[in-house]
Protein backbone atom coordinates (compact mmCIF):
# COMPACT_ATOMS: atom_id res chain seq x y z
CA UNK A 1 0.00 0.00 0.00
CA UNK A 2 1.38 3.50 -1.06
CA UNK A 3 0.73 6.27 1.41
CA UNK A 4 1.65 9.78 -0.02
CA UNK A 5 2.97 12.39 2.79
CA UNK A 6 2.92 16.06 2.04
CA UNK A 7 2.33 19.15 3.39
CA UNK A 8 3.51 23.03 3.60
CA UNK A 9 7.00 23.42 3.66
CA UNK A 10 8.98 22.30 6.56
CA UNK A 11 5.30 21.35 8.29
CA UNK A 12 7.12 18.10 9.87
CA UNK A 13 6.47 15.50 6.60
CA UNK A 14 9.63 13.92 7.98
CA UNK A 15 8.79 13.31 10.95
CA UNK A 16 5.30 11.90 10.74
CA UNK A 17 7.09 9.56 8.24
CA UNK A 18 9.44 8.49 10.67
CA UNK A 19 7.10 7.82 13.53
CA UNK A 20 4.90 5.41 10.70
CA UNK A 21 8.25 3.57 10.14
CA UNK A 22 8.93 3.14 13.87
CA UNK A 23 4.97 1.46 13.76
CA UNK A 24 6.57 -0.73 10.44
CA UNK A 25 5.99 1.12 7.66
CA UNK A 26 8.82 1.57 4.57
CA UNK A 27 9.67 5.08 4.52
CA UNK A 28 10.47 6.45 0.95
CA UNK A 29 11.98 10.48 0.43
CA UNK A 30 11.36 11.95 -2.65
CA UNK A 31 13.98 14.43 -1.60
CA UNK A 32 16.64 11.60 -0.81
CA UNK A 33 15.82 10.07 -4.60
CA UNK A 34 16.08 13.61 -5.90
CA UNK A 35 19.47 13.94 -4.81
CA UNK A 36 20.42 10.84 -6.06
CA UNK A 37 19.21 10.88 -9.30
CA UNK A 38 21.12 13.84 -10.05
CA UNK A 39 24.56 12.11 -9.72
CA UNK A 40 27.28 12.78 -12.44
CA UNK A 41 26.63 9.94 -14.62
CA UNK A 42 22.75 9.86 -13.77
CA UNK A 43 19.86 10.54 -16.62
CA UNK A 44 19.17 13.09 -14.66
CA UNK A 45 22.26 15.18 -14.78
CA UNK A 46 22.86 14.96 -17.99
CA UNK A 47 19.48 16.42 -19.09
CA UNK A 48 20.00 19.05 -16.14
CA UNK A 49 23.51 19.52 -17.81
CA UNK A 50 21.94 19.99 -21.24
CA UNK A 51 18.89 22.30 -20.70
CA UNK A 52 21.25 24.99 -18.51
CA UNK A 53 24.22 24.65 -18.88
CA UNK A 54 27.48 24.16 -16.78
CA UNK A 55 27.49 27.54 -14.66
CA UNK A 56 24.99 25.64 -12.21
CA UNK A 57 27.93 22.68 -11.41
CA UNK A 58 30.18 22.38 -9.39
CA UNK A 59 33.99 22.38 -9.90
CA UNK A 60 34.07 18.68 -8.73
CA UNK A 61 31.31 18.15 -11.40
CA UNK A 62 28.09 17.92 -8.92
CA UNK A 63 25.09 20.01 -9.12
CA UNK A 64 25.06 23.32 -7.15
CA UNK A 65 21.58 23.23 -6.13
CA UNK A 66 21.68 25.89 -4.16
CA UNK A 67 22.28 28.22 -7.42
CA UNK A 68 19.88 26.03 -9.52
CA UNK A 69 17.09 26.60 -6.73
CA UNK A 70 17.58 30.26 -6.56
CA UNK A 71 17.25 30.61 -10.42
CA UNK A 72 13.68 28.02 -10.53
CA UNK A 73 12.37 29.63 -7.76
CA UNK A 74 12.62 33.22 -9.74
CA UNK A 75 11.32 31.87 -13.05
CA UNK A 76 8.16 29.71 -13.77
CA UNK A 77 9.29 28.51 -16.95
CA UNK A 78 12.85 27.17 -15.79
CA UNK A 79 11.25 25.76 -12.93
CA UNK A 80 8.92 23.82 -15.12
CA UNK A 81 11.55 22.41 -17.33
CA UNK A 82 13.86 20.94 -13.81
CA UNK A 83 10.05 19.91 -13.29
CA UNK A 84 9.54 18.09 -16.48
CA UNK A 85 13.23 16.05 -16.17
CA UNK A 86 12.93 15.28 -12.34
CA UNK A 87 9.56 14.18 -11.34
CA UNK A 88 9.39 11.42 -13.63
CA UNK A 89 12.12 10.04 -12.62
CA UNK A 90 11.38 10.11 -8.99
CA UNK A 91 8.41 8.98 -9.48
CA UNK A 92 9.61 5.49 -11.59
CA UNK A 93 11.79 5.41 -8.52
CA UNK A 94 9.60 5.37 -5.99
CA UNK A 95 7.20 2.65 -8.19
CA UNK A 96 9.83 0.33 -8.51
CA UNK A 97 10.61 0.84 -4.47
CA UNK A 98 6.96 0.46 -3.47
CA UNK A 99 5.62 -2.72 -5.06
CA UNK A 100 4.74 -5.40 -2.02
CA UNK A 101 1.01 -5.38 -1.59
CA UNK A 102 1.47 -6.30 1.86
CA UNK A 103 3.85 -3.65 2.88
CA UNK A 104 3.07 0.09 3.99
CA UNK A 105 5.04 2.50 2.26
CA UNK A 106 4.99 6.44 3.36
CA UNK A 107 6.08 8.20 0.63
CA UNK A 108 7.24 11.59 1.68
CA UNK A 109 6.74 14.17 -1.20
CA UNK A 110 6.40 17.83 -0.74
CA UNK A 111 4.57 18.70 -3.90
CA UNK A 112 2.91 15.12 -3.92
CA UNK A 113 -0.46 16.90 -5.62
CA UNK A 114 1.11 19.33 -7.42
CA UNK A 115 2.91 16.51 -9.79
CA UNK A 116 -0.22 14.23 -9.59
CA UNK A 117 2.30 11.87 -7.65
CA UNK A 118 -1.52 11.36 -5.39
CA UNK A 119 -3.02 9.50 -8.32
CA UNK A 120 -0.59 6.59 -7.82
CA UNK A 121 -1.15 6.84 -4.14
CA UNK A 122 -3.35 4.53 -2.45
CA UNK A 123 -4.48 7.10 0.46
CA UNK A 124 -2.91 10.95 0.72
CA UNK A 125 -2.19 12.40 3.78
CA UNK A 126 -1.45 15.81 4.51
CA UNK A 127 0.32 17.07 7.62
CA UNK A 128 -0.69 20.65 8.54
CA UNK A 129 1.88 23.44 11.30
CA UNK A 130 1.67 26.92 11.65
CA UNK A 131 3.41 29.47 8.74
CA UNK A 132 5.55 30.52 12.22
CA UNK A 133 6.79 27.37 13.00
CA UNK A 134 7.58 26.16 8.96
CA UNK A 135 9.61 29.05 8.59
CA UNK A 136 11.50 28.38 11.99
CA UNK A 137 11.84 25.01 11.31
CA UNK A 138 12.85 25.72 7.19
CA UNK A 139 15.79 28.15 8.54
CA UNK A 140 17.18 25.94 11.44
CA UNK A 141 17.07 22.64 9.31
CA UNK A 142 17.80 23.97 5.80
CA UNK A 143 19.92 27.61 6.75
CA UNK A 144 17.68 29.35 4.34
CA UNK A 145 16.42 33.04 4.78
CA UNK A 146 12.77 33.60 5.00
CA UNK A 147 12.44 35.05 1.74
CA UNK A 148 13.96 32.07 0.43
CA UNK A 149 11.22 30.14 2.26
CA UNK A 150 8.67 32.46 1.07
CA UNK A 151 9.75 31.61 -2.68
CA UNK A 152 9.37 28.12 -2.38
CA UNK A 153 5.97 28.42 -0.68
CA UNK A 154 4.84 30.04 -3.46
CA UNK A 155 5.33 27.37 -5.79
CA UNK A 156 3.10 24.92 -3.66
CA UNK A 157 -0.92 24.97 -3.60
CA UNK A 158 -2.01 26.34 -0.51
CA UNK A 159 -2.36 24.51 2.67
CA UNK A 160 -6.16 24.76 2.31
CA UNK A 161 -6.04 23.54 -0.98
CA UNK A 162 -3.67 20.11 0.43
CA UNK A 163 -6.20 19.65 2.99
CA UNK A 164 -9.00 18.98 0.99
CA UNK A 165 -7.41 16.80 -1.41
CA UNK A 166 -6.26 14.55 1.16
CA UNK A 167 -7.74 11.86 2.51
CA UNK A 168 -6.17 11.90 5.81
CA UNK A 169 -5.23 14.86 7.98
CA UNK A 170 -2.01 14.52 10.91
CA UNK A 171 -2.60 18.22 13.03
CA UNK A 172 1.12 18.69 13.88
CA UNK A 173 0.58 22.25 15.34
CA UNK A 174 1.18 21.04 19.22
CA UNK A 175 3.13 18.11 20.58
CA UNK A 176 5.30 15.44 18.94
CA UNK A 177 3.43 13.41 21.48
CA UNK A 178 -0.03 14.17 19.86
CA UNK A 179 1.08 14.03 16.46
CA UNK A 180 2.39 10.61 17.41
CA UNK A 181 -1.36 9.61 18.66
CA UNK A 182 -2.70 10.51 15.17
CA UNK A 183 0.11 8.84 13.52
CA UNK A 184 -1.05 5.63 15.94
CA UNK A 185 -4.34 5.87 15.11
CA UNK A 186 -4.35 6.70 11.46
CA UNK A 187 -1.55 3.56 11.13
CA UNK A 188 -4.51 1.16 12.81
CA UNK A 189 -7.11 2.46 10.13
CA UNK A 190 -4.32 1.83 7.01
CA UNK A 191 -3.71 -1.62 8.27
CA UNK A 192 -7.14 -2.43 8.64
CA UNK A 193 -7.77 -1.05 4.83
CA UNK A 194 -4.70 -3.16 3.74
CA UNK A 195 -6.12 -6.31 5.00
CA UNK A 196 -9.67 -5.98 3.41
CA UNK A 197 -8.08 -5.63 -0.05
Amino acid sequence: MRVGITGSYSSGKGTVCFMFQELGAVNIDTDEIAHEIVKPGKKAYNKILDAFGKDYFNSDLTLNRKLLAELVFKDKKMLQTLNNIMHPEILNTVISLSQNKNIIYVINTPLLFETGFDKYMDYNVTVIATDILSVKRGIERDKLTEKEIKMRLKNQFSINKKIELADYIIDNRESLQKTNIQVIELWKILNNLMNRK
